[in-house]
């Protein structure tokens, strides 16, 4: 039995019927990149991909698949696997050991006196496949079906509809156990020989979220918030979470230790730290131990302490600008009174710049930048356009931002990485911060709005409202209502990750004024999102915005 659900421009294929024997279709290439072109003559490297899920190794000889297309270069459709030829002196066989990956290549791909077609891991078994014609080879169309075949002829597994995630992104079975199929997360593109994207790691606490209440802080000692959640698929053992403070010399002196609990798949738990800091900036780095999956144990954020307030920040910087723009900083005045930013400084991780004098009014943003002429934006009524006598260039893959006031004390650090921001963070698109004196920076929704309110700000505060109750929630045991208030009709709320990318729809703009509505933790694909903290924003025909975080426990 078999369902296709449509979701975002993909197709969800489920299979309800159990897998037969001990190897299964684990992810397929059927669109490659043109830049994947592997060797004269070729086309593109297509691929499908096997796993042994059993506990014995599989003999692969005559076993074979297809696409169910009667208009490919063999007339049945019907493949039947090889090894590859020799390679650098190494012969594949055709054993595939437990926990093993396989490679299925055209063999137009493969040419015994070039390298291998594209990088795939060392114990990745490679296949091909035999032909009866001069042409041979296989393509993939983004509707064939795959249909893989044990030496008996017998099915073994099926992927009866291959979409189209887009050039270079493959199609990835979600986990060994079902047969759900999502595209490769954009910033792999494909894992090829590799776990899925989307596979749950056995032992895996993932730090969501560093943070405190106070920022800035007026004084010590200052209380911060880590949330540990249990994403893996196994119950965690109980262990340590470590607070670092770095200088500037990236060195770390460690602030605190606490205790995180034993949790079960889905839980998660929040640590609170105690940290006596002197007056200054500092940058807070938080670390887990080390388990299956490292890429989400770390977490840091930028904290200043001090009692002369916080009224100028750093609300957004372009450090990717589309060719022939420069980049730009905005910094904004939130406070209540006029500040002068005479002696006020900018710059990147090595230099600091001065800020040219002025007075940020209330409520006012200025944008410094690079180079004037070449801005090619419009600026918000009363912002002001600045361009300081140096420049600090900042880099793309990573660096800090830093604000200093006339004092000399550092107002804001902002370290920033290109991983940090993922896919979504593309030439022309802004950093953009959650709030006024926030450290958490995600990318603009809008693309960029220089000198003008965050996209994903309160746009009207005080005329707009929304209010979730539970809040956080298991989306596992429970759902949560979200209760939107705007003066207008029109309304539409969506769901932002940490990276600015909208995970789900709450409200459309054909629903009417004040409606509740329930939210079970899931994205539009239906699937419920990993623990962590959302953003949900809202905002009316007349633009009237509002937004609130949300917070989820337990999650996938």
């Amino acid at each position: 039995m078999k369902a296709d659900i449509a979701c975002g421009g993909l197709i969800l294929i489920l299979n309800i019927a159990p897998l037969f024997g001990q190897v299964i279709l684990t992810e397929i290439m059927a669109n490659p990149a043109g830049s994947e072109t592997a060797i004269p003559g070729g086309d593109s490297n297509e691929y499908i991909e096997l796993f042994n899920a059993g506990d014995d190794s599989v003999d692969l000889t005559g076993w074979s698949f297809t696409d169910g297309d009667d208009d490919d270069y063999l007339s049945t459709g019907d493949f039947q696997l090889s090894p590859l030829p020799i390679i650098d002196g190494v012969y594949n066989s055709m054993i595939l050991p437990p926990e093993g990956f396989a490679l299925i290549l055209d063999p137009e791909y493969v040419d015994p006196a070039n390298d291998q077609p594209f990088d795939w891991p060392e114990n990745t078994l490679i296949l091909t496949i035999q032909t009866t014609t001069d042409l041979g080879g296989y393509r993939l169309s983004t509707t064939d079906p795959v249909t893989l075949f044990d030496e008996f002829g017998t099915p073994v597994d099926s992927f009866p509809n291959p979409f189209d995630p887009g050039d270079g992104i493959s199609a990835e079975r979600t986990s060994i156990e079902g047969n759900s199929w999502l595209s490769c997360v954009a910033s792999t593109g494909n894992t090829a020989g590799s776990r899925n994207s989307h596979w749950p790691f056995g032992n895996d606490l993932s730090l969501d979220s560093l943070t405190t209440p106070n920022n800035p802080a007026e004084e010590s000692p200052v209380a911060i918030f880590a949330y540990v959640s249990n994403v893996g698929d196994n119950t965690s053992s109980s262990s340590t979470i470590r607070l670092y403070e770095h200088d500037d010399t990236s060195s770390s002196e460690l602030i605190s230790t606490e205790s995180i609990p034993s949790l079960l798949p889905g839980e998660g738990h929040v640590i609170e730290f105690s940290a006596d800091l002197a007056v200054g900036s500092y940058v807070l780095f938080c670390t887990l131990p080390n388990d299956d999956n490292q890429m989400n144990n770390d977490a840091r954020f930028s904290l200043f302490v001090g009692p002369s307030g916080w009224p100028i920040c750093v609300t957004e910087f372009m450090f990717m600008p589309i060719t022939g723009e420069s980049e730009w900083i905005e910094i904004h005045n939130w406070g209540d009174e006029s500040v002068d930013l005479t002696g006020w400084q900018f710059g990147d991780e090595i230099t600091l710049h001065d800020i040219p004098a002025c007075t940020l009014e209330p409520g006012e943003f200025a944008v410094l930048i690079q180079d004037s002429s070449s801005f090619g934006d419009s600026l918000c009524p009363e912002a002001l356009l600045l361009e300081p006598s140096g420049w600090a260039a900042l880099n793309n893959t990573g660096d800090n931002v830093r604000l200093f006031d006339s004092a000399g004390l550092p107002r804001q650090i902002l370290p920033y990485t290109s991983a940090q921001f993922g896919s979504c963070m593309d030439y022309g698109i802004s950093a953009e911060a959650l709030e006024a004196g926030s450290y958490q920076f995600v990318c603009s929704p809008a693309g960029r709005t220089p000198g003008c309110e965050n996209s994903i700000w309160f746009i009207t505060p005080g005329t707009a409202n929304v209010y979730v109750e539970p809040n956080p929630f298991n989306p596992t045991k429970e759902t949560t209502t979200i209760h939107l208030e705007f003066p207008s009709g029109g309304v539409e709320a969506y769901i932002y990750d940490r990276m600015g990318r909208r995970m789900a729809t709450v409200a459309h703009p054909d629903r009417s004024v004040g409606l509740e509505f329930v939210w079970d933790g899931r994205d539009d694909c239906g699937e419920i999102l990993p623990s962590g903290m959302y953003v949900l924003h809202a905002r009316d025909a007349d633009g009237y915005s509002a937004k609130k975080v949300i917070a989820l426990e337990g999650g996938r």
